[in-house]
């Protein structure tokens, strides 16, 4: 077994090295078929009646050992043109021209078998299964194209003499096209594909097949992406087509396993956005899952710090950074709860995503999180909880979030919504928390209980929340409990109206700021079709204002006002302290172009630091003895002085606004001791007329004026 294994893996090396000498004579790597090898009948014959186990195990044995049939042997290029960013590239890649078949030309049966091992077949040989995109690739490529033909659903449609009963049709369809189209050329129509897909490894993870395709011959397939089977089902339906891994890239060699895992070039070969795992796990394969509970932070210029749940099963991680959430550089560490990264640049983003492994196995990358670092005291967090493994999720949208941040001047940290629930980063740390849930829905869920219970006790104590996502509404208010209702309400402050604009799927991609509101003036505020960078947004949630919530956008070119975003400024339920809502119905990071998404972080972040000019003084003291003193003197020219007091250490801002609401100045920013301060303001070249000063620490928020008198 070792010398067969060995010949195979050197056939494979020669093709690899052949690949760009003769890229027209690409062959399945298996041998000669045996003289005494069985045909298609006698192997339906021999298998009839044999377990599941028994029978994959004979498949396997014959197909390694060449009993296939020779038309299979001369593999089909497919090629291709797709520009990816500001690159144009070439690509051809190769194909069996039929679907995996045991016997012989005359003699053959296309037979079907679960994906573990086809998966098996693959390691085996240098190959994959294709996508859904390079399904649809095939058989637009297929010089024969039959119609499928379905048997009517039964209990046996996973027994052999089915599966056989299905062989013998389409041999018989496959034979009106010999003529013109002879044995070895590309074929398509007659089976569903089983697929690699990011839904192998969804929820329940893994033990599941992705079947597509299966093409009528206007180019529509009977069956959409499928996970709903075990891993262990294949029915006379079902066809493996062998690609080879081996692909040339602007005549550079590739793998399609590795480009598929590629946050950029993944999209040469799949719809779906990055696939991590690009294989089935067979049944003995050790898994480890993907660290999915961290956050990453900075408490300087030079070092960004990653907080991880401690994981029992990894005794490394694989750390990659990179500057643009794109691109990566990859680091082995041991496991610890706490990495830093030293040799950071000064207020520059740093993007990082990492894998648990051990001695037998290594996880796929978690999502990407960023922070910067930066000696400015840091208020905004933001969270991904867009989990869900839809079609285009490549979760990295922290990039969007953190550039938007980031040329508006803000420093940000991220954490997962994990890292919020377990208590590894607590929201009470930050004045502002951005919270990105995509496509996230009943499937997955946007807010659970526990994560309600947290997001209302950051509002009631005055923080600042931004939330975007698709399907918020449809998750919470129209599928939702009593609990997820009355939390949408009260504290989102928004009814479920339409799960569209008008219930139409995927045809409103324009909303417009509503007069007088937070984004008023913006009138094209377009997101993502799925052809500008991220995803389809075909159900943005329309939403009804309640509680006091305002209308901040609405969709554009629809009949009547179907409000798109919501705002809220005040006290929430049960609060201590007045605190600001920002709720979009459709995802941030599919906000396109990117200046467009840039003045919408600068409008959210402008309303997050202004003041209520129309609210009443405090009397100026908080439960703890955190104390505001009156400017003295007041009426002041230019120049007053500002004390506080505090009964412990606090992280301390204390800045000036505008009757506007707009900070015009900074005068604290930092951690204070216990005790009491005093603060100069030289008030400049600031006109006459009344400002308002607010000291804020994670315990209060107290705001006074002062009258400035030139």
């Amino acid at each position: 077994m070792f010398i067969v294994t060995f010949i195979r893996q050197l056939l494979f090396i020669s093709l690899l090295m052949g690949l760009s000498i003769n890229a027209t004579a690409q062959n399945l790597p298996v041998p000669e078929r045996p003289e005494d090898a069985p045909t298609g009948s006698d192997f339906k014959e021999k298998v009839k009646s044999m377990s599941l186990e028994d029978r994959e195990s004979e498949i396997f044995q014959e197909v390694i050992n060449g009993n296939v049939p020779d038309f299979l042997r001369a593999l089909s290029p497919i090629t291709f043109t797709q520009n990816v960013g500001d690159s144009v590239y070439d690509v051809t890649y190769y194909v069996i021209p039929d679907y995996v078949a045991i016997g012989s030309d005359e003699d053959y049966f296309l037979i079907p078998m679960t994906p573990v091992l086809a998966q098996k077949i693959c390691n085996e040989l240098g190959f994959t299964l294709p996508t859904k995109k390079m399904t649809d690739q095939i058989w637009s490529e297929a010089s024969v194209k039959m119609a499928p033909s379905p048997i009517p659903p039964s209990d046996e449609m996973t027994t052999i003499p089915v599966m056989w009963q299905h062989n013998e049709t389409v041999r018989g369809q496959r034979a009106e096209y010999l003529d013109d189209n002879p044995l070895g050329s590309l074929v398509a129509g007659h089976k569903k594909d089983v697929i690699i897909s990011k839904r192998i490894y969804t929820n329940p993870l893994p033990k599941r097949v992705v079947i597509y395709g299966w093409h009528y011959q206007n180019g529509n397939p009977i069956q959409p992406v499928y996970a709903g089977h075990h891993n262990q089902y294949a029915d006379y339906s079902h066809g493996i087509r062998l690609v080879q891994d081996s692909v040339l890239v602007n005549n550079d060699k590739k793998t399609i396993t590795g480009l598929l895992q590629n946050t950029t070039l993944s999209a040469l070969f799949s719809d779906e956005g990055v696939i991590q795992r690009p294989f089935y796990p067979l049944e003995d394969q050790a898994m480890l899952d993907a660290p999915d509970t961290f956050g990453v932070f900075s408490e300087n210029s030079f070092t960004a710090e990653i907080y991880v749940e401690e994981n029992t099963d990894a005794t490394h991680y694989i750390i990659a950074e990179s500057e643009d959430g794109q691109l990566f550089n990859s680091t082995e560490v041991p496991q610890q709860e706490v990495i830093t990264l030293d040799g950071m640049t000064s207020d520059e983003p740093v993007y990082v995503k990492i894998k648990g492994k051990n001695a037998s196995a290594e996880s796929i990358y978690s999502e990407v999180l960023g922070a910067i670092p930066s000696e400015k005291v840091n208020e905004t967090l933001v969270i991904n909880g867009f989990d869900r493994g839809t079609d285009g999720n490549s979760f990295d949208f922290i990039r969007q979030h953190g550039m938007a941040l980031h040329e508006n001047g803000y420093t940000f940290h991220s954490a997962t919504n994990e890292a919020v629930i377990s208590g590894l980063v607590s929201l009470a740390d930050y004045r502002n928390v951005i919270w990105m849930l995509g496509e996230e829905s009943t499937a997955d869920e946007t807010f659970s209980e526990t994560e309600q219970e947290l997001v209302a006790a950051f509002l009631k104590k005055g923080g600042n929340l931004m939330v975007s996502g698709s399907e918020i509404a449809w998750d919470l208010d129209y599928r939702g409990t009593a609990t997820d209702k009355e939390f949408f309400r009260s504290f989102l402050k928004s009814e479920y109206r339409f799960d569209a604009p008008e219930n139409r799927s995927g045809t409103w991609y324009e909303a417009t700021g509503t007069e007088n509101a937070l984004f008023s003036g913006l009138s094209e505020i377009t997101y993502d079709d799925g052809t500008n960078g991220t995803y389809n947004v075909k159900y943005p949630d329309v939403l009804t204002p309640v509680d006091g919530g305002e209308a901040a956008m609405v969709y554009a070119d629809v009949n009547g006002e179907q409000v798109a975003a919501v705002q809220f400024e005040g006290m929430f339920p049960d609060g201590g302290q007045a605190g600001k809502l920002v709720y979009l119905g459709f995802p941030l990071e599919t906000i396109y172009p990117a200046s467009t998404r840039k003045v919408i972080i600068s409008r959210v972040m402008e309303f997050f630091e202004s003041v209520n000019t129309t609210a009443e003084d405090f009397d100026g003291e908080m439960p703890g003895s955190i104390k505001l003193s009156q400017n003295y003197p007041n009426p002041f020219n230019p120049t007053t002085k500002i004390e506080f007091s505090l009964p412990q250490s606090y992280q301390v801002n204390l800045s000036v606004y505008n009757m506007l609401g707009q900070r015009v100045a900074t005068l604290v920013n930092n951690v204070k001791s216990a005790g009491t301060h005093s603060v100069e303001w030289q008030a400049g070249t600031l006109s006459s007329g009344m400002y308002i000063y607010r000291l804020s620490t994670s315990d209060a928020d107290i705001t006074k004026k002062m009258l400035l008198a030139k």
